[in-house]
């Protein structure tokens, strides 16, 4: 079984990078090139937005456990890394095995910690997710993600009723689901919210900085794919499939279809490059006890 996800998912990559060789090379890849984004807001906003998610979780995990995290920054960029480079939820993996290795924590506390703030990190995922499509249809912004590619549809009506559906779960059986001590969840779901719409405002700000003069709109319908992919569980490389996707929306946008192609490819490539360096800037985290005071693992098992 799980060999057989693994070759699923091998084969939609490679089935997207097909598709994305193809697509780039009828554009044409020396306008598509000569079409990469000049302004440095730019890369900017893309350092920017990269940084929001570690910086956040850092955050977060320093409620969750009740200890200062700042000297382990790096461990939540390579968490980042293994959830967008490698497969969605990776990085919740390896940290756990992590924090087993390096805090001094209850095995029991570790696990409690990841699983509630990562419903959490879900909750409000997919409660923006529904707000963004709810907005999109009332405007009449969605149609055009609605027909980006064959089965569009579908993985919109599905990513719409399981975030609608995962939130209204989270809400009803919290109590159930989450041990967090009182006064802890309000104070999570604000920083889970407030990185949310500091990300999806980056990322728009990328865009327009990219291609000024664009609806704002069409910025908001990528993010939407964006964030619906996101909702697919075990998606290999969230980046380049999301590349993929976005490339078919570029009509909306009312610019130059290679220049929309260079912005994206522009975007796709610095994810590589950041994941890739960042990835082997940070592997002594999977192979050694970095941080750990004496006794730590001991006392963690």
């Amino acid at each position: 079984m799980q060999k057989g996800l693994k070759l699923l998912q091998y084969g939609l990559l490679a089935a997207i990078i097909a598709y994305l060789v193809y697509k780039l090379t009828h554009l044409g890849w020396r306008e598509v090139i000569g079409a990469l984004p000049e302004s440095p807001w730019f890369y900017l906003f893309f350092i920017l937005r990269f940084l929001a998610l570690p910086i956040s979780e850092l955050a977060l995990y320093e409620i969750v456990w009740s200890r200062p995290l700042v000297r382990h920054f790096f461990v939540f960029i390579r968490k980042r890394v293994y959830n967008f480079a490698v497969m969605g939820y990776s990085g919740e993996a390896f940290l756990t095995i992590w924090a087993r290795r390096a805090l001094a924590l209850p095995h029991k506390t570790i696990l409690v910690g990841v699983k509630d703030n990562n419903l959490l990190s879900a909750f409000t995922s997919n409660a923006a997710t529904v707000v963004l499509l709810v907005a999109l249809a009332a405007t009449g912004g969605l149609q055009a993600g609605l027909d980006a590619f064959p089965g569009a549809r579908w993985l919109f009506a599905l990513a719409f009723l399981s975030a609608c559906t995962l939130s209204l779960l989270v809400m009803i059986f919290r109590d159930k689901l989450m041990a967090l001590p009182k006064g802890v969840m309000p104070r999570l779901i604000s920083v889970h919210g407030g990185r949310q719409a500091l990300i999806i405002l980056l990322h728009a700000a990328m865009y327009a900085s990219a291609l000024p003069g664009a609806p704002v709109m069409a910025w908001m319908t990528f993010i939407a794919m964006q964030l619906v992919l996101s909702r697919v569980p075990f998606l290999p490389n969230q980046d380049i499939v999301y590349l993929g996707a976005a490339l078919s929306l570029a009509p909306i946008v009312g610019a130059p279809e290679a220049a929309v192609a260079g912005m994206l490819v522009a975007e796709a490539g610095l994810s590589q490059i950041f994941n890739i360096a960042m990835f082997f800037a940070t592997a002594h985290l999977a192979r050694t006890d970095y941080g750990a005071k004496p006794g730590a693992a001991a006392a963690a098992s």
